[in-house]
């Protein structure tokens, strides 16, 4: 067979063409290979919002309660005689709404009705002088009444005077400042013109003679400026000699050197006189007045006694529960009944003393009633304790040492029974309208706070932001985001590194 032999042409093109293909096939595996080891990060995605950010305290158990909620005890051992109230009545103060029994005390303070009647037939005789002595007390504290009225009359007047000045003078130095202020201005507008005016003549489009009257104002704002100046200073000088002078009067007043002032020191001298005589009439009846004082004192104690079988209401209010019913025996500081103010509702809770420090007067109260998710009421922080207590007497861990706080509803919800617990949240601050994202988005290194990005290729990219008020749940942004950018949040288990491919991962 013969030999077939390639020319020399054909026979390079062959191998070229071999080489071509191993090295395409080359770069193509390691391509595929180079593929496989770029890793997506799964990450979630979440926008940056305008919304509002609230620092808050919750989770705070507390009792709904009336305002001026109390127990009311009884002071005494007695029988309950009558009861003239039921529950839900509402009542006034001072109303009486139980009676008891005490037939011992109201012999007792008959039996010193009739001793005192027979010590006071034994004074007749001597009641007379006392009688003068108390007249003349009374001639003397009147006289001394009226120069005190004229004295405080006087004093009010001259201060009300005084305090006029002072007010006029500080309206004229308002008045004085802003004159001030626009000269300042009217000089500020006439510069401007005069390089104005300069730039056109230099140009020739205005004459030397416009030039220098604009030259002209300059100089007399300048003048009208600077004569305001002094005219302010003048007032202020004025109100301040006012002000001394009102200084030097509440200081004489002080120091009693008016003649008023002299005038009462004579007439409590006069008072002081009075009283000695009475004194003195007094002590000539010492022995008999003795007798009768201790018969006063001790009628006194049994009329005290019998006052507290009536018990009465301390406030305007509703009777929230009825203790005690008729024939009861009630023992001292016996509970009787429960009274509030229905007009007022509060919650009564317990804070930690670390919440408690960041606890302020008026502040903002959001308060859930336990088991009814859709009552939803609000308050604000009407009074913080200042001494913790133990919330166990017999238990004296610091776990357990509480701060009262007292919370007043905004409006009285009278579908809400007193004593309901509830769930109260506080709120600490708040700021609106402003962009937020998830707290959980936000990542911190050696340079500051950040939060992941993605690029237009995918990566991840850090970028810095400056953050605000920290909320439960979100973060207020102040600088770095706008409302409607997206930032990703990496996962606990595959952390992000700057460059990462990321994709993301269903919510």
């Amino acid at each position: 067979m013969k030999n077939f032999k390639f020319k020399p042409g054909f026979k390079w093109l062959t191998i070229f063409a071999s080489l071509t293909s191993v090295s395409l096939a080359g770069w193509l595996i390691f391509a595929i290979f180079t593929q496989s080891k770029i890793q997506n990060i799964p990450v979630r995605i979440v926008t940056a919002t305008q919304d509002k950010v609230e620092d808050k305290i919750t989770g705070e158990s507390g009792i709904l309660k009336l305002d001026n909620q109390r127990n009311i005890k009884s002071s005494i051992t007695g029988t309950v005689e009558q009861v003239l109230v039921k529950i839900g009545d509402k009542v006034k103060k001072d109303q009486i709404l139980i009676r008891l029994r005490d037939t011992e005390t109201q012999i007792k303070l008959q039996e010193f009705a009739s001793d005192l009647k027979e010590k006071n037939l034994q004074l007749v005789d001597k009641q007379s002088s006392l009688k003068r002595a108390e007249s003349k007390l009374l001639e003397t504290q009147q006289e001394y009444r009226n120069i005190q009225s004229t004295h405080r009359n006087d004093i009010n007047k001259k201060k009300d005077e005084k305090i006029r000045e002072i007010q006029k003078r500080r309206l004229e130095v308002t008045r004085k400042k802003q004159a001030l202020t626009a000269k300042q201005t009217d000089l500020k507008e006439s510069k401007v013109k005069l390089a104005e005016n300069k730039q056109l003549f230099a140009k020739g489009f205005i004459s030397e003679t416009e030039l220098k009257e604009q030259e002209k104002k300059v100089i007399q704002t300048e003048t009208d400026l600077s004569n305001a100046k002094d005219e302010l200073s003048l007032s202020d000088l004025d109100l301040q000699q006012q002000r001394l002078e009102l200084q030097s009067f509440w200081q004489d007043v002080r120091n009693n050197k008016s003649e008023p002032q002299q005038k009462l020191k004579e007439a409590k001298s006069k008072i002081d006189q009075a009283v000695q005589e009475l004194n003195q009439a007094k002590l000539a009846l010492n022995q008999v007045m003795r007798e009768i004082d201790k018969l006063k004192i001790q009628r006194q104690k049994i009329a005290e006694e019998l006052r507290k079988t009536v018990i009465t209401a301390p406030i305007d209010g509703v009777i929230l529960n009825l203790q005690a019913k008729l024939g009861d025996v009630i023992e001292p500081k016996g509970d009787v009944l429960v009274i509030g103010d229905p007009t007022q509702q509060i919650v009564e809770l317990k804070l930690s003393p670390l919440d408690a420090t960041k606890v302020k007067i008026r502040q903002q109260a959001e308060i859930s009633i336990v088991g009814f998710q859709s009552q939803k009421l609000t308050g604000k922080v009407q009074q913080i304790s200042l001494l913790a207590g133990d919330t166990q007497n017999n238990n004296q861990g610091t776990d357990n040492v509480k701060i009262t706080a007292i919370v007043r509803l905004d409006q009285v919800n009278k579908n809400i029974v007193p004593g309901t617990p509830v769930t109260v949240a506080l709120i600490i601050a708040q700021r609106d309208n402003v962009t937020v994202i998830p707290s959980e988005a936000i990542q911190e290194n050696e340079s500051g706070t950040f939060v992941w990005i993605k690029d237009q290729q995918g990566k991840a990219v850090k970028r810095m932001i400056k953050t605000g008020l920290q909320g439960l749940d979100n973060i207020e942004v102040k600088s770095g985001l706008k409302a409607g950018d997206e930032v990703l949040i990496p996962s606990l288990e595959t952390p992000l590194n700057e460059g990462d491919h990321v994709v993301i991962k269903m919510q």
